[in-house]
């Protein structure tokens, strides 16, 4: 769950509908500076589905027990986002191996992030194993513990898309005004660029050196509207979800 602040009160996103905005954008990438991804269908389902496994938790969402609030994204128990991070990335890997090991080497990194916070954390050690695990045996590619930085280049590219796609939709969708995006692949030789995004409003946003085919880009994304206030159980937050006002998030990308 994303929860965005507004004037009203809370907005709500939920992390699979916050994906297929990433998704979206990303088809739209490619012009005379930047290349397209490739294999792009593959590419775009991952960054589609990347966050596939909320779409349980989204549905019976919880609190955050500090403050009552709705608890979003970054405010989750390791246990919780185990499950979360691992049915991302095996809902499709029947069908989609490539793009479901992107999915899984982009959430060893926020994995990473995890061990670095908490050593002694079980979960995160064993999604560590797994993930490496998964994406050896579907890239036909042995990862060791420490070695996951030696990926094939078109692969460390098609991750770094994921991620692309990730923190533009974030940037949307919680209506920061200012973002710098590092290392935005250029083309498949490994050029990259940093991207920056500025926004006076929140909805409307510039983007400097521009990807996108076409001179500007618009986009939405569903969201219900809650009143700013502390829940007192998880119950509580669930029943008045029921009952929410449905709301859209408007955005629109143009040249910097």
């Amino acid at each position: 769950m994303i929860r965005r602040k507004d004037s009203e009160g809370w907005i709500l996103v939920a992390q699979h509908d916050h994906a297929v905005l990433a998704g979206e954008i990303i088809a739209l990438w490619g012009n005379g500076l930047f290349s397209p991804p490739r294999p792009y269908d593959e590419v775009i389902f991952a960054v589609t589905e990347h966050d596939s496994g909320w779409k349980s938790w989204d549905s019976r969402p919880k609190i955050n027990p500090e403050n009552g609030y709705p608890a979003n994204f970054m405010e989750m128990e390791s246990r919780d986002q185990y499950r979360i991070w691992k049915g991302s990335y095996l809902g499709h890997a029947d069908k989609h191996p490539y793009a479901s090991s992107l999915i899984a080497l982009h959430f060893d990194r926020f994995n990473e992030k995890s061990l670095d916070k908490n050593p002694g954390n079980g979960s995160a050690k064993l999604l560590e194993r797994e993930i490496r695990e998964f994406v050896s045996k579907n890239l036909g590619i042995e990862i060791k513990s420490d070695e996951i930085s030696a990926l094939p280049l078109d692969v460390k590219i098609n991750l770094r898309f994921v991620q692309v796609g990730d923190i533009i939709s974030l940037t949307l969708c919680h209506g920061w005004f200012d973002m710098e995006i590092k290392d935005v692949p250029v083309s498949y030789a490994g050029e990259t660029a940093t991207i920056k995004m500025t926004s006076s409003d929140g909805f409307n946003f510039n983007m400097d050196p521009y990807p996108f085919k076409a001179p500007v880009i618009k986009c939405s994304v569903p969201a219900v509207r809650l009143e700013r206030k502390a829940f007192e159980s998880d119950d509580d937050l669930r029943r008045v979800l029921k009952n929410a006002e449905p709301a859209a998030l408007d955005f629109t990308i143009g040249k910097g």
